[in-house]
C-alpha cells in the first residue's frame, strides 16, 4: 500500500511540473512576448498565385507545328499596400532594370496620350472626354475633363500619380504608363490579383530584380508560357495570332481576366475553347515586400488541347510561292494595249480534298508574320502598324475566305448545269455563235470576234466551255432563265456561306432579281440575265466558294462542307473531336456533269482549250475553267483573274481555285494551279510551262 501511495505523489508531482511549464510558457507569449507574435501574426501575407497553363499546340495534317510554346518570365505586380511614394519608387527602379537590359514595359497609355509633343493621339473632344471620365481609368467629372494635352500631362505628374517633377520626363513617363496599366486593371490589383506589367524579360532583368527585391515590394517575376508561330509566314491567315483580351472579349468570355490571351483571328480563335488550357495556382506565404516565403499548396495548370489542322504545309508553302511568283510575272508582262497595267499585287489559292471536304491549302498573298502580334518589342509595334495601315495590299486580309471576286467565265459551266437540268439545253444541242446578237435592247458579242479572230459557229456546250465563247452563254443563259440559273448556284454553294470553322467568312453574293432591287430598287431586265450567265454583274465569291463549287462538280454532286480543323487532342494523346465528312446534295444528275466535265477537260487539254498550253503535257487528266472577270475600272487597271480546276478526271482526289487581282487574264493563273496538282501528285514541279505564263488572250 506504501509502495501505490508512493507511486502516486511521483506521477502527480510530474504532472504538476509539466502543467507548471505549460502555464510558464503561455505566460511568456500572451502577456511578456505577445504584441511580438501579434506583430508577427499580422505580418503574415497569403498570396494566390495562377500557374499559367501551356495553350495547345497547332499541328498540319503530317504532324508539322505550326504553333508551339516556350517558356519565359513575366513581370506582374500585386498590392503590397504601398502609397503613391513608395510606388512610384518602386516602379522608377523597374523602369531602370527594364531599360538597361533592353527590355520594355506593357505600354497602353500611349494608345491614347503622348509626350514630344504632347497629343491625345488624334482623339477627338467626345472620346477624350470618354477616356478621362471613365469609371475604369481616371474617374474625372465630365465638367472637370483636360482637353489640353500638356495640362493634363502636368495633371497625372503632380496630382493624380503624385510624381516627382524633378525626374526626367521619360522617367515620368514610363511611371505613367505602369500606373495606368495598374489602374485600368484596377479590380485585380486591389483584390489581390497580380497585374502583368512587362512581358518576356531577360535573365539580366530577372537577376537584378531579384538582387534589388527590397526596393520593389509587390514585384514578382512569374513563368508563362510564350507562343511561337514556326515558319509561319506562309500559314499566316489560317492560323491567326494570340492577343490580351480587350473589352469585347470579356463580353463573350467572362469568365477570362482582363490579363489573359486569347486567340484573335484564325484557327487561334476558332479552336479558342479546345487550345485554351485551365491555369494552376500556388498559395503562398510572402512577406511584406512581396518575397515568397513558403509554398502551402499547389493545383497544377493542366494544358490545353493540340489542334491538327487539314493543311498540308508543303501545298501551302508551294501555293505561297507559286503566287509570288506568277503575279511578278504578270507584272513583268506589262502591256498596256492587251490590258496588262503591270498593277498585280496579291492573290489567293484554295484547294480541297474532294472526297472529303478537307482544306488542304488556303494561301492569301502578300502575308505577314503573326509573332510581330504577339511580341512587345518597338520593332514588332512598328511593323504592326505597317500590316495595318497598308491599305493596298491589306496583308491582314484573308483573301481566301474574306474576299469575294466576280467569278468570270468560272460560272459558265454552273449557267450550263442550269440549262441541261431544268431542260433548256438537250446533249448535243449547239447554239450559234455568229460573232454579235441583239438582247434586250443592247449588243453583246464574243470576245474573239471583237479581236479579229472569226467566230465559233454552231457550238455544243463542250466545245464552248472549251472556248469560253462569251456570246453562246450570253443566249443559253437568256434562255434558261435567271431564276433557274441563280437556283443552281445556290445549290452549288455559291453566294452562302460555306461553314468552316475559321471567322470572318464572307457569304459572297449572287446575281439575281432581290439584289438587284434590294440594292437598285430596279426590275430585272433580260441584258441583266445575259451578263450575269459569263459571271459578271452582281455575282461575287469567294476563293474559298468557288474551290468548293469545282469539288461538287467533281464528286458527282456532293456539296461538302469545308473543314481546316482535322482533329483535336488532349495532353495524354486521347482523341476529343474528329471531323467527319458532311455533305448535302446539290440534285444534279451525272449525265450532266459528265457533259460539263468533258467541256472543262477540253479547256486543259485540248487544242482549243483555254490552258492547253500549261497542261498539254501533264501526265494527270485535269478538268478547269479559267474567268476573266471585269471590275469596271478597266481604262486604268486590269481585269481580275481566275482559274478553277480538279484532277484526276476519271477519279477526282483535289479540286483548286485561284484568283489573282488585276492578273489580266483567267489563262495567267493557271501556272499556280498547275504548281499546287504537280507537288500533290508528286510529279516534277520545275516545268517549261511556267515560262509561258499568258500566252493565250482567252477570259
Amino acid at each position: 500500500m506504501k509502495i501505490y501511495n508512493k507511486r502516486i505523489l511521483i506521477i502527480s508531482a510530474l504532472f504538476l511540473c509539466v502543467v507548471f511549464t505549460y502555464v510558464i510558457k503561455l505566460y511568456d507569449m500572451q502577456i511578456i512576448h505577445g504584441q511580438a507574435e501579434r506583430s508577427r501574426s499580422e505580418m503574415r501575407i497569403y498570396k494566390d498565385i495562377e500557374t499559367y497553363a501551356y495553350r495547345g499546340v497547332i499541328l498540319d495534317r503530317n504532324g508539322l507545328p505550326l504553333a508551339i510554346n516556350t517558356q519565359s518570365y513575366d513581370l506582374f505586380i500585386q498590392k503590397a499596400g504601398l502609397k503613391d511614394e513608395g510606388m512610384n519608387n518602386a516602379l522608377l527602379t523597374l523602369y531602370h532594370i527594364l531599360d538597361k537590359n533592353g527590355d520594355t514595359y506593357i505600354d497602353s497609355f500611349s494608345h491614347y496620350f503622348t509626350v514630344n509633343p504632347y497629343s491625345f493621339n488624334n482623339m477627338t473632344p467626345e472620346q477624350i472626354k470618354n477616356w478621362q471620365a471613365n469609371i475604369d481609368t481616371f474617374n474625372i467629372k465630365k465638367e472637370n475633363v483636360i482637353y489640353d494635352a500638356k495640362k493634363f500631362y502636368e495633371y497625372l505628374r503632380d496630382e493624380y500619380f503624385n510624381i516627382n517633377p524633378e525626374l526626367s520626363q521619360d522617367e515620368i513617363v514610363a511611371i505613367m504608363t505602369m500606373r495606368y496599366e495598374i489602374m485600368i486593371h484596377g479590380w485585380m490589383f486591389y483584390t489581390g490579383k497580380p497585374v502583368r506589367l512587362a512581358s518576356k524579360i531577360t535573365d539580366y532583368t530577372l537577376a537584378e530584380m531579384e538582387e534589388q527585391n527590397h526596393l520593389m515590394p509587390g514585384l514578382m517575376a512569374n513563368v508563362v508560357p510564350s507562343r511561337i508561330y514556326v515558319n509561319a509566314d506562309d500559314t499566316a491567315h489560317v492560323l491567326g495570332y494570340i492577343g490580351m483580351v480587350d473589352p469585347t472579349d470579356l463580353e463573350s468570355h467572362p469568365d477570362y481576366a482582363s490579363t489573359d490571351y486569347i486567340g484573335k483571328t484564325g484557327v487561334e480563335a476558332a479552336a479558342e475553347k479546345y487550345l485554351r488550357g485551365q491555369n494552376g495556382l500556388r498559395r503562398m506565404e510572402v512577406d511584406q515586400s512581396g518575397r515568397i516565403m513558403t509554398e502551402l499548396k499547389s493545383e497544377p495548370a493542366i494544358p490545353g488541347n493540340d489542334v491538327i489542322l487539314t493543311i498540308d504545309t508543303k501545298l501551302q508553302k508551294v501555293a505561297m510561292e507559286s503566287l509570288e511568283k506568277t503575279i511578278q510575272s504578270i507584272v513583268d508582262r506589262k502591256n498596256i494595249p492587251l490590258g496588262n497595267f503591270g498593277d498585280a499585287n496579291c492573290g489567293a489559292a484554295v484547294a480541297i480534298d474532294v472526297k472529303t471536304g478537307e482544306v488542304l491549302v488556303m494561301a492569301s498573298y502578300p502575308s505577314y508574320n503573326p509573332s510581330v502580334f504577339i511580341d512587345s518589342g518597338a520593332a514588332a509595334q512598328e511593323e504592326r502598324l505597317k500590316l495595318i495601315f497598308d491599305n493596298e495590299r491589306k496583308p491582314l486580309y484573308n483573301r481566301a475566305l474574306q474576299a469575294s471576286y466576280a467569278p468570270g467565265s468560272t460560272y459558265k459551266p454552273l449557267v450550263g448545269i442550269s440549262a441541261l437540268q431544268e431542260g433548256f439545253l438537250t446533249p448535243g444541242k449547239t447554239i450559234l455563235c455568229d460573232g454579235h446578237s441583239e438582247i434586250g435592247g443592247m449588243r453583246f458579242y464574243c470576245l474573239e470576234y471583237v479581236q479579229g479572230m472569226g467566230i465559233h459557229g454552231n457550238l455544243s456546250l463542250e466545245r464552248a466551255i472549251a472556248t469560253s465563247c462569251n456570246l453562246y452563254f450570253y443566249k443559253l443563259g437568256v434562255e434558261t432563265g435567271i431564276n433557274n440559273i441563280d437556283k443552281w448556284a445556290k445549290n452549288f454553294g455559291l453566294g452562302e456561306y460555306t461553314e468552316i470553322e475559321l471567322p470572318g467568312e464572307n457569304p459572297g453574293q449572287r446575281s439575281n432579281r432581290n439584289y438587284k432591287y434590294a440594292v437598285k430598287g430596279e426590275d430585272w431586265w433580260i441584258a441583266d440575265t445575259a451578263q450575269t450567265s459569263i459571271g459578271q454583274l452582281y455575282n461575287s465569291f469567294t476563293p474559298l466558294q468557288l474551290a468548293n463549287y469545282a469539288a461538287t462538280i467533281a464528286n458527282g454532286g456532293k456539296r461538302m462542307t469545308p473543314h481546316i480543323i482535322k482533329e483535336v487532342v488532349d495532353y495524354d494523346n486521347t482523341i476529343i473531336y474528329e471531323a467527319q465528312p458532311e455533305y448535302e446534295l446539290s440534285g444534279v444528275s451525272q449525265e450532266t456533269l459528265n457533259i460539263v466535265i468533258d467541256g472543262m477537260q477540253r479547256v486543259a487539254q485540248s487544242v482549243e482549250g483555254t490552258v492547253d498550253q500549261h497542261f498539254r503535257d501533264f501526265p494527270v487528266k485535269v478538268a478547269g475553267k479559267t474567268g476573266t472577270a471585269e471590275t469596271g475600272a478597266e481604262s486604268k487597271s486590269s481585269s481580275n483573274a481566275l482559274f478553277v480546276c480538279f484532277a484526276p478526271v476519271e477519279d477526282p482526289e483535289i479540286a483548286v481555285a485561284v484568283v489573282i487581282e488585276k492578273g489580266v487574264w483567267g489563262s495567267y493563273t493557271a501556272p499556280v494551279a498547275r504548281d499546287i496538282l504537280a507537288a500533290y501528285f508528286g510529279l516534277d514541279s520545275e516545268d517549261e510551262a511556267l515560262q509561258s505564263v499568258g500566252s493565250v488572250l482567252i477570259p
